[in-house]
């Protein structure tokens, strides 16, 4: 939304349009009645029962507060254990939960614990990330430190605690000490002790490289056997909680498993090397950080910055010009519905000539990179042998990188690594240091299938993993390279330390149309991962196709939304790095394309108006003086009044794409009605 004296871009995109920003969903009106008492029903049963969770007594106890005052933290030992509660708005939100950590060959340190001292300090910051959802964000928290000791063997473990009024963030620190050259962890003993009768949305823990790639689940807490992080809890209407964990290095990722005889009690079960140990460490350490963000509506989720805040500042000095966020756009989508292969072959797709005419497609739309997945020897079928180095025959990259330069368009290397670590590892100086020479100032990585490091085939999320992805952003930054990772580790806030780390996937996104039957993605997906998994950080979730009923293979499957709803896509799903999918031919076909041209892909300013998880989002973002709101919702038709307290007072000119009046998300899914309203504020 543009002042009327200005308009001149596509402002808004809705799936259906209302009453100045409402929006409905693409499927026929009858489809929207719910049986009597549904909602009712599901609040009901959302509400914790009277005194379900208990709290560590404050008697004794450590308290750190929120700056508002709002959100108490309480440390204790009980029986010589380490124990943390926390307390929102007067509301046990965490109950009396377990610490500890255990070390082999030591006795657990969840037994003989004491609190020896404490220190306590504000942090009160202003920083300015290179890309994001806010230009500026406020970084204030309370933190305490608890100096803690084992009876009997003098062993110091530090617990370390920051209250924002988010959220809470708290991980182990274990300081110097004799005896503590080299260590391994064989188990992480953090409890979180939730109401079993919360809703939550989660996926199942997994070690695969598609762990992360599933659907995710609305059940009650208490049917949750596993979950990976994050995972989303809502214990009462106004009371939301995301368990996940921030600054990933060095150590496994974090799941949670329900406790045995203890409902609504989840504990940490970090991934395991092949081994059976989690981590081996060396002398002074300080874990990732377990995260609580909180907030009374899902909005204030998906507006917080805590997962960003509890890790460091830049790591990256000096010019960073190289870092651009941008939209692009690629050979891909046509290889996923099969029109042309990864593989050498008469149907090859990233060509010469077609990787020029997707770099026509971006000066168009004002995108700055071009992808060409499949451009290098062997790229596709058993994917092995590859040097990502050498272009397939028909593909002349020194040509296409001087006609993309002559557009003002980089382009993105794809590296499908296809699990074989040990070689990536032992050329990535080679491969990325050519990159640098070439003036490739970005790359797209994969591991799918399989994660083969010294040798062994593990986990994508053991610790060796995490050291590895942290190799490539290393040496991507070295070489002034930009990564997109797909099939890696989840976002855990770790691009405001390295913001060459631009997105990753970790996500159902919009390729999951093939792979999972018939019924893709159901639209109810796309209200559940602004509060869940984007929690983490940003994904390459890779919308925009406009036809989404092309199925040039009679593959049999196609994208289950409607166009306009990919169009709400944009200011609903946060990536620097955000692909315009579709064909060029595709999107020459869709005058709703007109929405994706200079498309941001970093934001001045974000504000979740409204949402319930599951039903429906609505989201404002603003670019310099230009507000893009989406508005998206599951299968139902709705109605919804969304007040614009959000823009300063004046005249806007609204651009409104919107599913028409015939749109059925099953039926017939690309009718988009495109309006221009004046709107007064």
């Amino acid at each position: 939304m543009k002042r009327a004296d200005a308009a001149r871009r596509t402002l808004l995109a809705m799936t259906a349009a209302v009453v100045i920003l409402g929006g409905a969903a693409a499927v026929p009106a009858q489809a929207a009645e719910l049986a009597p008492g549904a909602l009712a029903e599901v609040a009901q049963a959302a509400e914790p029962a009277t005194g379900a969770l208990a709290e560590v007594g404050e008697a004794g106890a450590q308290v750190v507060s929120s700056p508002d005052g709002d959100l108490r933290v309480a440390v204790a030992t009980v029986d010589g254990r380490l124990m943390y509660s926390v307390n929102s708005h007067g509301k046990t939100l965490v109950g009396a939960s377990g610490l500890g950590v255990d070390l082999a060959g030591r006795p657990s340190l969840t037994r003989g614990m004491s609190i020896a001292s404490v220190e306590r300090r504000t942090i009160n910051e202003t920083w300015k990330p290179l890309w994001g959802t806010s230009s500026k964000v406020r970084n204030h928290a309370s933190e305490l430190t608890v100096h803690a000791v084992q009876a009997g063997t003098g062993f110091r473990l530090d617990l370390v605690f920051r209250a924002f009024d988010d959220g809470v963030g708290f991980r182990y620190h274990f300081p110097g000490q004799s005896d503590l050259d080299a260590y391994t962890v064989t188990a992480e003993q953090t409890e979180f002790a939730l109401d079993p009768a919360a809703r939550s949305w989660s996926i199942a823990a997994g070690k695969t490289w598609s762990a992360d790639e599933q659907h995710y689940r609305d059940l009650l807490l208490s049917g949750v056997a596993t979950a990976q992080t994050p995972i989303t809890v809502a214990p009462a209407a106004d009371s939301y909680v995301v368990v996940h964990e921030a600054d990933l290095t060095d150590y496994p990722s974090m799941t949670l498993k329900a406790v045995p005889g203890r409902p609504g009690v989840f504990s940490s079960d970090l991934i395991a090397l092949p081994d059976g140990a989690k981590a081996r460490l060396n002398g002074e350490f300080a874990t990732p950080w377990r995260t609580l963000t909180v907030g009374e509506r899902p909005g204030d989720l998906g507006e917080s910055h805590l997962i960003e805040n509890l890790n460091d500042a830049g790591a990256i000095c000096g010019d960073t010009s190289w870092i651009k966020p941008a939209t692009y756009v690629g050979v891909w989508w046509e290889l996923q519905r099969r029109d042309t292969t990864w593989t050498a072959g008469p149907k090859h797709g990233a060509t010469t000539a077609r990787v020029k005419q997707y770099i026509d497609l971006a000066r168009q739309a004002g995108a700055k990179f071009v992808l060409a997945e499949g451009w290098n020897v062997n790229s596709g079928g058993s994917w092995s042998g590859q040097d990502f180095l050498t272009p397939q025959a028909d593909f002349d990259l020194p040509e296409v990188l001087r006609y993309a330069a002559d557009n003002g368009i980089g382009y993105i290397a794809h590296n499908e690594t296809r699990g074989d670590i040990d070689y990536y590892d032992q050329n990535l100086e080679k491969i990325f240091s050519r990159y640098e020479e070439l003036g490739i100032h970005a790359v797209k990585t994969g591991y799918a299938t399989k994660f083969l490091l010294g040798g062994v085939n593990r986990s994508h999320y053991d610790q060796e993993a995490v050291r590895h992805y942290q190799r490539v952003i290393d040496a991507a930054a070295r070489h002034r390279i930009t990564i997109d990772a797909h099939e890696a580790i989840k976002p855990t806030g770790l691009a405001r330390t390295y913001p060459n780390m631009m997105t990753g996937e970790g996500v159902a996104g919009l390729e999951q149309q093939n792979y999972m039957g018939v019924n893709g993605n159901p639209p109810a997906q796309a209200t559940i991962l602004p509060f869940t998994r984007f929690i983490g950080g940003p994904a390459d979730y890779t919308p925009g196709v406009l036809n989404v009923t092309w199925d040039p293979a009679r593959l049999g499957t196609r994208v289950q939304t409607t166009s306009a709803a990919q169009l709400a896509l944009y200011p609903t799903f946060f990536s620097p790095m955000q692909m315009l999918a579709d064909t060029p031919e595709n999107y020459a076909a869709h005058p709703e394309f007109a929405f994706l041209k200079n498309m941001p892909a970093t934001w001045d300013e974000t504000r979740v108006l409204d949402s319930v998880i599951g039903d429906y989002t609505v989201t404002a973002r603003r670019n310099g003086g230009t507000w893009y709101l989406g508005a998206i919702t599951d299968e139902n038709d709705r109605t919804l009044q969304v007040p614009l307290s959000f823009l300063p007072q004046g005249t806007f000119v609204a651009e409104t794409y919107a599913d028409a009046q015939e749109t059925t998300w099953k039926g017939d899914p690309l009718p988009v009605e495109i309006r221009k309203t004046l709107v007064r504020w």
